[in-house]
């Protein structure tokens, strides 16, 4: 509960400095906040275990085609 709040709480802080802050210095933020969830979503399927991470990824992908579908958007269009 008190993570959800810190998360909350540095939320709406990122969302105040944004509003004050320019585009090349939001973007590297935005770069370096990528790197850090890939490190932690690693460290997280690395915790539970391969077979159940691949199911994690799974269901990931297929919610992405889902909204993708939604959007009508084809995933081939991008390859």
């Amino acid at each position: 509960m008190n993570d959800e709040f810190h998360v909350m709480y540095m939320y709406k802080k990122i969302q105040a400095e944004a509003a004050t802050t320019d585009i090349k210095t939001l973007e590297q933020l935005l770069k370096k906040f990528r790197v850090v969830v890939a490190e932690r979503r690693e460290e997280y399927y690395q915790e539970i275990g391969e077979k159940k991470a691949q199911k994690v990824r799974e269901k990931r992908l297929q919610k992405l085609c889902e909204k993708m579908a939604r959007d009508r958007v084809l995933p081939h269009d991008f390859l």
